[in-house]
């Protein structure tokens, strides 16, 4: 179906994703499922969102979809409650759904700021809420992982300063509910994603996608959303444990680079 994640098993668990209709999502869901947890698909796209349950589906996994528009915090809650109320429990969240969009800062007005904000450190926030208090009803603690980006600690200078902003912001989110939630079990960690090889990432940077992938980082590559997931996926699992409060940066070393 995927990839798979050896020495990571989470069977009888159960997860939500956002934005899991493609990309790093989408990945996200099938690695879970690929290691035995039974997942709730939040996707704005209700097509594609179904398409990544039938893969799971067809591959034995356990999976529902649930249109969901992170920038609205009802139908996060409402993805929440519908991912208990059809699998009974909850202990992962992934705040992985977000976007951005291009412009000379002094284009920018206060609207498409807010835009940006609401599609990725709001949804975070309010994604991690509504799930953090279902983990505390319940009694079983459980994880919390958001997806930041590299672009909230490396400068591009390529007209991204509220999307930088806004994933600079689930940064310190990420901090502080790891230092709220963790004497009740919650662990809350992130991963901060390079560039990513996908039909969307070339659409959005001004260069040639030759260029793009022959030079990005110290690898010199773009990375594949399974490498992104991977990340989120252990951050999840058992063998992060004892790691609360973290970003995992994922980006081919350009961040030292």
């Amino acid at each position: 179906m995927g990839f798979m994640m050896d020495g990571i098993r989470m069977d009888g668990r159960v997860a939500v994703v956002t934005g899991a209709g493609s990309g790093i999502g989408r990945a996200i869901a099938i690695g879970m499922a690929d290691v035995g947890a039974k997942v709730a698909i939040g996707e704005i796209n209700p097509e594609t969102g179904q398409e990544t349950a039938d893969m799971i589906a067809e591959a034995g996994g356990e999976a529902i979809s649930i249109p969901t528009d992170v920038r609205d915090p009802d139908s996060l809650r409402a993805l929440v409650a519908g991912a208990r109320e059809q699998f009974g429990r909850l202990d992962a969240m992934f705040n992985n759904a977000g976007g951005n969009f291009q412009a000379p800062t002094l284009d920018v007005s206060e609207r498409g700021f807010d835009a940006v904000a609401r599609m990725n450190v709001r949804a975070a926030f309010i994604g991690s809420q509504a799930a953090a208090r279902v983990m505390i009803e319940d009694g079983r603690g459980g994880s919390i992982v958001s997806t930041a980006s590299s672009a909230a600690y490396h400068a591009t200078g390529q007209g991204v300063a509220a999307y930088a902003a806004a994933k600079a912001g689930i940064l310190g989110l990420t901090r502080e509910l790891a230092a709220e939630w963790g004497t009740q079990g919650i662990r809350v960690n992130a991963i901060a994603p390079g560039g990513v090889d996908s039909p969307g990432r070339h659409r959005n940077i001004q260069r040639r996608e030759d260029d793009i992938a022959a030079n990005y980082g110290l690898l010199k590559r773009l990375g594949s959303p399974e490498n992104f997931a991977a990340g989120a996926i252990f951050l999840a699992s058992d063998l992060a444990a004892h790691i609360t409060g973290h970003t995992i940066h994922i980006d081919a070393g350009i961040g030292v680079s």
